[in-house]
């Protein structure tokens, strides 16, 4: 992948040990106090979300489907996320009692279940090891994601921890037979992966062709902190919101429907769908809609810190909702070789 700043010549370690690795999900509103939906904010360490979910449906005897979650958290790391346990009828007698496998840090009832993707953004708090000094070049890095942000790629988490998920799926979709055992979670992980991959590879080539600080002719923009969408000629108007960082471009997720690109924006989607059509051919076939991501993501509370004693970094942000803290870290530190 093509990174805005230059390639980072810097390496670091990352989740060497799980405390390394913290991070916090920010639903972004307040259970309402009444409703059918037990909703609680659960830490972990160790445990994968569904791990999390399997043993809080055993502990509520219910199915693991009456509990919602709004995003996937990493196994090795300190991870505090929120579910919705669905309790109808039990508001007033349900015993909520203290787990050996996570700690329960708040609970209260709410009138909906808890969706995938609702919570407004993710706080991350990280240390990366090995780095003896801060080189000059990672430093000027660092300063170009404070002032323009970061290109908001799909992290290594999209593809399956042997990185294969986007192999398998086409393996699994080009036959009829094998499409047909897949259970609704790995066809929606399968798809997911085909739309993030497609999507990587779009952004990549637009920051080749050096289309990052401005914007494109036939671009599709996308307000900052929504998903509004808009079309417009490029004007002195629309370079001054983009420099401000009020606007960004948006690429294609793959799938049906009528595109508002044009232009050069529609001529590099066209030819990267061209480079991959088992993708397409794949994608097609599940009957998928149309959608829009940003390609630029300006990143709140972000902060770097070199210890020398320690020789390691404590890097802090917030993310909004299905960004990445991995592909952040890939402006300025090459972690690669880590676990």
């Amino acid at each position: 992948m093509k990174y805005p700043y230059g390639t980072p010549h810097q390496t670091g370690v990352i989740k060497s040990q799980a405390d390394d690795f913290r991070v916090s999900e920010n639903l972004g509103f307040d259970a309402c106090g009444e409703g059918e939906h037990l909703c609680l904010q659960i830490e972990k360490t160790n445990l994968t979300t569904q791990d999390l979910i399997e043993q809080v449906a055993r502990e509520f005897s219910v199915k693991p489907r009456d509990i919602g979650y709004s995003g996937l958290k990493d196994k090795l790391a300190v991870t505090q996320q929120w579910l919705s346990v669905h309790l109808p009828g039990q508001m007033n007698s349900v015993e909520i009692t203290s787990s050996s496998y996570y700690t329960l840090l708040q609970h209260g009832w709410h009138n909906k279940k808890i969706r995938s993707g609702s919570h407004r953004s993710n706080s991350f708090e990280v240390i990366v090891r090995g780095i003896a000094e801060l080189s000059d070049q990672t430093q000027q890095q660092i300063n170009d994601v404070k002032m323009s942000g970061m290109a908001n790629y799909f992290g290594e988490q999209r593809f399956g921890a042997q990185q294969d998920n986007v192999q398998r799926a086409i393996h699994t979709f080009s036959n009829e037979r094998r499409t047909r055992k897949l259970s609704r979670t790995k066809r929606s992980l399968y798809i997911s992966s085909l739309r993030s991959f497609l999507f990587n590879q779009i952004l990549s080539r637009r920051l080749e062709q050096n289309h990052w600080h401005q914007p494109l002719q036939g671009d599709v923009y996308m307000l900052s902190g929504s998903h509004s969408l808009f079309t417009s000629v490029i004007d002195d108007s629309i370079l001054d919101r983009y420099q401000q960082q009020d606007i960004s471009s948006a690429a294609s997720l793959y799938g049906e429907g009528v595109s508002m690109l044009s232009g050069n924006a529609l001529a590099i989607e066209d030819a990267v769908l061209d480079q991959y059509p088992e993708i397409v051919a794949c994608l097609a076939g599940q009957k998928v809609k149309l959608q829009m991501r940003t390609t630029r993501v300006m990143i709140e509370g972000f902060s770097v810190s070199h210890d020398s004693d320690s020789q390691s970094l404590k890097v802090t942000a917030t993310l909004p909702s299905g960004c990445f803290f991995t592909s952040l870290l890939k402006h300025f530190i090459d972690t690669s070789n880590g676990p």
